[in-house]
């Protein structure tokens, strides 16, 4: 399934509709074949580094053959940080059932507590690494000098991750964040 409202499509077609490659960093990378920017460019031959702290989701990206790198971003390195991973399947959209996507994140922040609060739920605290996109670009892809898409969707932590990137040295093409 493509990404929500087609913005994968949106992107390739407005900045790279040529067959180029490039590289594709992905901040809660969720499911890697629902909702999800990162396939169509997986599968267009792109490096695409999926960045994602939920277990269960690194899991599906593992069995499907793709790295992932199990952490949550932020703007600072911290261990054992408390991550709240929220399930919800009682909810539909776009024709499948929503697991974790939703809440899933450092904190639930006011807004998706609101939301939170209109489907069902049950929340698991677990412990976390937290890195900032510097460091996990500097210790797993030391060779990538520009980012050419940059999506973010962290459930309204969005600003704490891009403060942990040096836009300087990386130049991301394109940004695309989900801000709440």
């Amino acid at each position: 399934m493509a990404a929500e409202n087609d913005v994968d499509v949106i992107v390739q077609d407005a900045f790279f509709p040529t067959a180029q490659r490039g590289v594709l960093v992905e901040v809660g990378a969720a499911r890697p074949d629902y909702l999800s920017i990162s396939q169509r460019f997986r599968m267009a031959g792109w490096k695409v580094i999926a960045i994602e702290p939920n277990p269960e989701f690194c899991a599906m990206h593992r069995a499907a053959g793709h790295e992932v790198l199990e952490y949550a971003c932020s703007d600072h390195d911290a261990d054992n940080v408390p991550f709240y991973v929220v399930e919800s399947q009682a909810a539909d959209y776009l024709g499948e059932k929503v697991s974790f996507e939703s809440f899933s994140s450092l904190g639930i922040k006011d807004e998706f507590a609101q939301l939170q609060k209109t489907v069902p739920t049950n929340t698991t605290e677990i412990n976390v690494q937290v890195r900032t996109l510097n460091t996990i670009l500097a210790t797993h892809s030391p060779e990538i000098e520009r980012i050419d898409i940059l999506a973010v969707d962290v459930e309204a932590w969005e600003l704490p991750v891009m403060r942990g990137l040096d836009f300087s040295k990386y130049r991301p093409r394109v940004t695309g964040f989900a801000l709440q």
